[in-house]
């Protein structure tokens, strides 16, 4: 069906988009001694506490697989997409059979030779009509779909975006990385992992915005 594959294509975006939120380098200068560089800090703002330090090389990295699979709003956003998508499909599906069963009234009259040339030429344009308008509307719900996915993307981008940020200004770390299956990181020491405590964050907060309206 042409909206599940659109809703596939969805959520495919927005995976790329979380790829492309956790890959962002995020690099502090600091005014304080070397001492104080790198440490770790509670996370406060965040909602997520850790006794955890920061490696000396300042250096984290996030599992975007992981994030994708277990952060909670990309569950949201997918399900506000698919649903939407086959409220369009079933649309589309019900004015394409309309069509059909009025053309294949129209073929049996003409094979009936109950219509005369005139209104067998009129009807005929009307279908032409017809089908030329669920033509027009598939496309422009293929755009309104690209549209709200674009709007989720954005929605997710900065939920992610802005989370690290807030989480980095008392955590400290000069680079956060992304890290995944097919990722250009081969290799990362389980000690530079900092995804549980992400998805902790990011799931209390999507708690907090959500939950009270999903009961």
């Amino acid at each position: 069906m042409d909206g599940l594959k659109k809703m596939n294509a969805g959520i495919l975006a927005i995976n790329v988009v979380i790829l492309i939120a956790v890959a962002v380098l995020y690099f502090f200068h600091f005014s304080g001694d070397n001492d104080e560089k790198g440490q770790g800090h509670e996370l406060r703002s965040a909602g997520v506490s850790t006794s955890d330090q920061a490696a000396p090389s300042s250096i984290a990295y996030v599992n975007s697989d992981l994030l994708l699979e277990k952060y909670e709003l990309v569950g949201k956003l997918a399900k506000q997409l698919e649903n939407e998508s086959r409220k369009k499909d079933s649309d589309l599906s019900a004015r394409q059979q309309e069509l059909e069963s009025e053309a294949a009234y129209f073929q049996e009259s003409v094979q009936n030779q109950s219509l005369n040339e005139q209104s067998a030429q009129r009807i005929y344009d009307q279908l032409m009509v017809k089908q030329q308008e669920i033509y027009q509307i598939r496309e422009q719900y293929a755009a309104e779909l690209s549209q709200k996915e674009f709007e989720m993307n954005i929605t997710l981008l900065d939920s992610v975006r802005n989370f690290l940020e807030r989480m980095n200004s008392d955590y400290k770390y000069d680079y956060i990385l992304n890290y995944n299956a097919t990722g250009s990181i081969l290799q990362a020491k389980p000690s530079f992992d900092i995804t549980d405590e992400v998805l902790d964050g990011l799931n209390r907060e999507y708690k907090a915005k959500y939950a009270p309206e999903e009961k």
